[in-house]
C-alpha cells in the first residue's frame, strides 16, 4: 500500500529517469520510467534523511552508506516524504540507540571490552555517534533527550581507538573499586595496581609481561579465581598451563591456599603441564596413550639411533660414506671476513680425524680422513728433516717448515694450499706473501729432491678434493686400499665420533618435533643455513626421523612430543570438544612452535576462548629446548592483537641489584623495555665481585667457602644458593664444602635450573672465557641451529638472559666469582661499561683487564702459567697463537720483549727488564775487573750456551 508519493518537478521530466517515488509499507520504492524500481528497507537506515530545496525542484539525500540522493523532485511532495521519513527513522532510531545501550553495557561496562566485540559496537554504536555528529542539529529534532545527551557522549570521542581506550579504563577503574576487598586479601600482601589490572584485563589475547619477583604467579592465581568468583567462569570453564610439574603443583596448592584466605569455596581448576593436558585430551578422545621408553631413557633413544645408523652401514656403502661426510659441518675459510671471524673458527672448532690426528682445518680433516679410509698412514705437520737451504729473503718466509701432511712410508710430501684458481686467498691474507709461501715450499722440495703434493681450495670447493688426491697418489704409486665397513664402524665407534654424530641428529631430531617440520620446511631451513652438504644433510635427518616414527608406531607407544602433536590433531578433527572459555600459560617466553600450535587449535576450535600469556622476554632460557622468544617479543604479529600489561614493581630483591640486573639485560634491543621499581632500597651496591683467586692460584671452592662464612657471620639463618652455567663445577664445590661446617641452608643450582626459585643470597661461579666458560663460547652446530627457533641477533642474548636469571635470584646480595686472567666477556662489561656494582678485587681494574688482552691474535687473553723453566703468560688461544710473555720481576704482571729489554704492560709500574738481544734470555748484571757489565744468563748452560755481554747502561 502506497502510503507518501513524491513525483518529479517539471525539470526533473528532463533530467532524471524517476517516474516517482513513494514509501510502501517499511519500504522506500524509487520507480523508473523503464518499469524498473530499485527499493530501501527502512529498517537499514542508521540516520535521517536530508531535504535540500533548488530554486525549481527540491533533494532528498537518504544519508545511507552510498550517500544516495533522489533529486528533481516536486518541492512540496518532496518535503512531506522527507517529513514522513524522519518520523519512521526517528522511531527505528530510537530503537538502534536503545539496542547500541544494551550492547554497550553488555560488552564494555558488564566486561573487559574484547577485541573481537569492537566489531560489533563499530557497526551497533559507534556508526550511530559517527552519524549523530555529522548531522546533530536533524537529529536533536527528531530524538529524544536521552538519547541525544547518550549520542552527544559517544561522540565526543571521534575516534575509536581512543573510544575503546576509554571505555576500557572506565571498566578497569570500576572493577579496581569494586574488587579493592578481593585485591587486597587474596594474596599474603595485597596487589599492586599492575597485578590487578593484569587480573582485570580479559581481552581475546593477553599478554602479562613479568619482571622478576614481580609476582607472575600471583598474578595467575589471583586471574583464576576472580574468573570464577565474579561467575564469569566455571572452575571447569578455567584451564591453567605450567611449564613443569613443579609449577603446576605450586600453582595448584596457591589456589586452594588463597581460596580459603579469601573466604571463597571454590573448586580449583584444571591446572597441568602441556603433556599432561595431551595425554588427558587423547585419553578422552579414545587413543592409545602408551609412552615410548624413548620419552623417559635417553640413553635407549641413543642405543636405538646408532643401531640404526650402523644398519644403514653394513647394507649401503654408500650410506656409509654419508655418516663419515657428514661428521663435521663443511666450512668454507673463503667465508671468513677477518682474522678475528678465522680465529675464533679455530679456537671452537676442533678436528680429530679418523686417524686421531687434531687437524686445523675441515678440508685438512677431509684429506686426513679420505688417507685413513684408504689404508695410507700419513703425519700431520711434521718438522721437514732436510736441510734447509734458504736465501735471506726466503728466511722470512718460513724459517721453521712443518708441511701439512707426511706420507712417510713413501716420503712424500702433501700440502693443501687455501687458494682458489686465481692464486687468491681469503680476506685477512696476504695474497702476494702467501703466494711467495707456497714457491718458497716449491722450491725447497724441488733443492731436497722430496716430492710434494699439491691439493686446493678449489678442488674442495669444485667437489673434486678426492678425485685430486686418488690421482696423485696413484701416480706416485701409493697403495690404495679402501677399509671394510666393518673397519671403517670399528673406528667411528671407538673413536667416539660416531657418538657425537648420534648426539648431534638426536638434537636436531629434538628440533625437528618441537617445530613440527615438514619434510619440506627441514630442507628449506638446513639450505638457508648455508651448508655446502645441505641436500645431503636434509636426507639424512629426514631417514632419521621416518625411522623414529616408524620405530614409535612398530613400539604402538608415543613419546613426550606426540602427546601435544596427536592431541592437536584429535582437536582438529573434532575428537575433543573444548570446554574451556579460559585459557591461562605461564612461562610463555618459552613455548615452543608445537605447543603455540596447540594453542592455537585449542582456541579456534573452543567457543570464545579468551587466551592469557604470562611470560618474561627477559627469561627466555630453553631456546635449545624448542623455546620460540619471537613468540612473545613479536606477539602482535605470531599471536594476535592483544592487551598488555606489564608488571614492574619487585618485592624479591633491592634496587642495587635490580639497577645491574635490569640495565645489564636491556642492553639487548630486541626485548621489551621495562622500568623495574623494589619495595626495598639499598644505598651501598649489592652485587660484588670477587677474583677466584685464593693465595694467587685459581681456587673457586675455597673462595665460594670463605663467601659462605662472610655471609654467615653478617646473617647465620639466611639460605645461600652456589649458581653455576654448568653442573660438574656446583659438584666440585659441593664436594669441597660437604664436610664444613655451616649454619645457613645451602642450595646448589645450575643456572637453567634456579628458574622460578629465590634465595637471600647468591654465589655465581665460572665466570671465565671459553667453550665452557660463561658466556658459554661453545655453540651449537649450525646444522642445529638452523633447525632451532630464529635466534636474535644480540651477542650472546641467551647467555646473557641466563645471567639475569641468575643475578635475580638473589634478596639481599649476589657474589660473582670469576677469573680475573681468562676474563670471561660479561665480567668485562660489568668493569669497563661502568656498573653499579662493588669489585672487591684489584685485578679487575680497568688497566689491568686492558694489559691482560693479547696483542697479536683478536680476542685471546694472556693468562699466567707454569712450565719448565719457571712461571710465564701464555694466550688462551692456544691453537692459533703462540704469544708468550714473561713475568715481570716487580709486579708479576705481564712484559713484553723488545729488542734488548723487556717491558712490563703495567702502567703502574713499566719496569724495563733487560734480555739478550742473541738469545732472548735474560740479561744479569755482573762484575768484572773494568767493573760492572750485563751478561746473559745462558753462559754457563752445557748445551746452547750464550756468552753474549753489553755495556750496563745508566739512568
Amino acid at each position: 500500500m502506497v502510503q507518501y508519493v513524491a513525483t518529479p518537478s517539471w525539470l526533473g521530466r528532463f533530467f532524471t529517469r524517476i517516474k516517482w517515488v513513494s514509501i510502501e509499507q517499511d519500504v522506500l520504492v524509487v520507480h523508473f520510467r523503464d518499469m524498473t524500481k530499485q527499493q530501501f528497507l527502512l529498517s537499514d537506515f542508521s540516520n535521517f534523511s536530508v531535504l535540500q530545496n533548488s530554486l525549481f525542484s527540491a533533494k532528498i539525500y537518504l544519508c545511507d552508506p552510498n550517500n544516495t540522493c533522489v533529486s528533481f523532485l516536486k518541492k512540496a511532495e518532496a518535503d512531506v516524504l522527507n517529513k514522513a521519513l524522519n518520523k519512521y527513522f526517528s522511531n527505528t532510531l530510537e530503537q538502534k540507540v536503545n539496542n547500541a545501550k544494551t550492547l554497550l553495557k553488555r560488552y564494555a561496562l558488564d566486561e573487559f571490552l574484547r577485541d573481537s566485540s569492537i566489531e560489533i559496537l563499530n557497526k551497533a554504536v559507534f556508526s550511530l555517534s559517527k552519524n549523530y555528529a555529522h548531522n546533530q542539529t536533524v537529529w536533536q529534532q527528531h530524538l529524544s533527550p536521552v538519547s541525544v545527551k547518550f549520542l552527544s557522549i559517544l561522540s565526543s570521542t571521534p575516534k575509536t581507538a581512543d573510544a575503546v581506550a576509554q571505555l576500557r579504563h572506565k571498566y578497569e577503574q570500576k572493577q579496581l573499586t569494586l574488587r579493592d576487598n578481593f585485591y587486597n586479601n587474596v594474596e599474603s600482601n595485597p596487589l599492586t595496581t599492575e597485578q590487578r589490572l593484569a587480573v582485570i584485563r580479559d581481552n581475546d589475547k593477553n599478554l602479562v609481561l613479568a619482571a622478576a619477583g614481580t609476582g607472575k604467579t600471583s598474578v595467575m592465581v589471583a586471574k583464576s579465581l576472580d574468573l570464577i568468583a565474579r561467575g564469569i567462569a566455571l572452575p571447569e570453564q578455567v584451564l591453567v598451563l605450567a611449564y613443569n610439574k613443579t609449577a603446576a603443583q605450586e600453582l595448584k596448592e596457591r589456589f586452594i591456599k588463597r581460596a580459603a584466605h579469601a573466604n571463597l569455596s571454590i573448586k580449583p581448576p584444571a591446572i597441568l603441564t602441556f603433556h599432561a593436558l595431551g595425554l588427558k585430551l587423547l585419553q578422552d578422545a579414545k587413543k592409545s596413550t602408551k609412552l615410548s621408553t624413548f620419552a623417559t631413557d635417553e640413553i635407549q633413544q641413543k642405543t636405538w639411533l646408532t643401531a640404526w645408523l650402523y644398519k644403514q652401514m653394513q647394507t649401503d656403502s654408500t650410506f656409509l660414506k654419508n655418516v663419515v661426510d657428514l661428521l663435521h659441518e663443511p666450512v668454507d675459510i673463503f667465508s671468513f671476513k677477518s682474522s678475528a671471524e678465522y680465529e675464533r673458527y679455530v679456537r671452537d672448532n676442533e678436528y680429530r680425524s679418523l686417524a686421531g690426528l687434531k687437524v686445523k682445518s675441515y678440508q685438512e680433516l677431509l684429506i686426513s680422513n679420505w688417507l685413513y679410509l684408504q689404508s695410507v698412514e700419513h703425519e700431520y705437520e711434521p718438522h721437514y728433516k732436510n736441510k734447509l737451504e734458504i736465501s735471506a729473503e726466503d728466511i722470512t718466509l718460513n724459517a721453521q717448515y712443518n708441511p701439512n701432511f707426511h706420507l712417510s712410508k713413501y716420503n712424500i710430501y702433501l700440502e693443501h694450499f687455501d687458494i682458489d684458481r686465481e692464486g687468491n686467498t681469503r680476506a685477512d691474507i696476504n695474497k702476494k706473501r702467501y703466494n711467495e709461501q707456497i714457491a718458497f715450499k716449491r722450491k725447497l722440495h724441488k733443492n731436497n729432491n722430496t716430492i710434494l703434493l699439491e691439493t686446493f681450495h678449489y678442488n674442495w670447493f669444485e667437489g673434486k678434493l678426492e678425485r685430486r688426491l686418488s690421482k696423485l697418489l696413484k701416480q706416485h704409486s701409493v697403495a690404495l686400499v679402501p677399509l671394510n665397513d666393518d673397519e671403517v664402524f670399528s673406528t667411528l665407534n671407538n673413536s667416539g665420533l660416531l657418538q657425537q654424530g648420534v648426539e648431534k641428529y638426536l638434537k636436531c631430531l629434538q628440533a625437528i618435533r618441537a617445530e613440527q617440520l615438514t619434510n619440506t620446511q627441514i630442507k628449506q631451513r638446513i639450505k638457508q643455513s648455508g651448508l655446502k652438504n645441505h641436500q645431503r644433510y636434509a636426507a639424512m635427518l629426514i631417514a632419521i626421523h621416518n625411522a623414529y616414527m616408524q620405530e614409535l608406531h612398530t613400539q604402538h607407544a608415543i613419546d613426550f612430543d606426540d602427546m601435544i602433536i596427536h592431541a592437536t590433531k584429535a582437536v582438529k578433527k573434532g575428537e575433543f570438544s573444548v570446554p574451556w572459555s579460559h585459557i591461562l600459560v605461564d612461562e610463555f617466553q618459552d613455548i615452543s612452535g608445537a605447543r603455540m600450535a596447540f594453542l592455537n587449535t585449542l582456541i579456534n576450535k573452543g567457543k570464545s576462548v579468551r587466551f592469557t600469556a604470562v611470560g618474561d622476554d627477559w627469561q627466555a632460557i630453553y631456546r635449545f629446548s624448542g623455546g620460540n622468544l619471537a613468540f612473545t617479543t613479536r606477539f602482535n604479529e605470531l599471536v594476535g592483537g592483544h592487551s598488555l600489561t606489564m608488571l614492574q614493581k619487585t618485592f624479591r630483591y633491592n634496587n642495587s641489584i635490580s639497577d645491574v640486573a635490569g640495565r645489564f639485560v636491556m642492553q639487548n634491543p630486541e626485548q621489551y623495555k621495562k622500568l623495574i621499581s623494589t619495595h626495598t632500597q639499598v644505598t651501598t651496591p649489592h652485587v660484588i665481585l670477587l677474583d677466584d683467586l685464593y693465595q694467587g692460584t685459581k681456587s673457586i671452592e675455597i673462595k665460594v667457602q670463605q663467601s659462605i662464612s662472610t655471609i654467615q657471620k653478617n646473617d647465620a639463618s639466611a639460605s645461600i644458593a652456589i649458581l653455576s652455567r654448568y653442573r660438574y663445577m656446583l659438584n666440585s664445590v659441593q664436594q669441597h664444602l660437604k664436610d664444613k661446617k655451616h649454619t645457613n641452608s645451602l642450595y646448589f643450582w645450575t643456572l637453567h635450573s634456579a628458574k622460578g626459585l629465590e634465595a637471600d643470597y647468591c654465589i655465581i661461579i665460572g665466570f671465565e672465557q671459553g667453550k665452557l666458560g660463561f658466556p658459554s663460547d661453545n655453540q651449537n652446530s649450525v646444522l642445529v641451529e638452523s633447525l632451532l627457533p630464529e635466534q636474535d641477533e644480540f651477542t650472546h642474548s641467551e647467555e646473557r638472559r641466563l645471567l639475569y636469571v641468575g643475578i635475580t635470584r638473589a634478596k639481599h646480595k649476589a657474589y660473582l666469582i670469576a677469573d680475573p686472567y681468562a676474563c670471561s666477556a660479561f665480567v668485562k662489561e660489568l668493569v669497563n661499561d661502568d656498573y653499579p656494582i662493588q669489585i672487591a678485587s684489584t685485578l679487575f681494574n680497568k688497566s689491568q683487564l686492558k694489559q691482560r688482552e693479547c696483542n697479536t691474535c683478536s680476542d685471546g687473553l694472556i693468562v699466567p702459567k707454569t712450565g719448565q723453566y719457571g712461571n710465564y703468560y701464555s694466550c688462551t688461544n692456544t691453537q692459533i697463537c703462540e704469544t708468550k710473555l714473561r713475568v715481570c720481576k716487580s709486579c708479576s704482571s705481564p712484559s713484553v720483549d723488545k729488542s734488548t729489554y723487556s717491558q712490563c704492560v703495567n702502567i703502574e709500574c713499566k719496569t724495563q727488564h733487560p734480555i739478550c738481544e742473541k738469545c732472548g734470555r735474560e740479561m744479569r748484571k755482573r762484575k768484572s775487573k773494568h767493573g760492572e757489565f750485563l751478561g746473559c744468563s745462558g753462559f754457563e748452560l752445557k748445551e746452547d750456551s750464550c756468552k753474549n755481554t753489553r755495556k750496563l747502561t745508566v739512568t
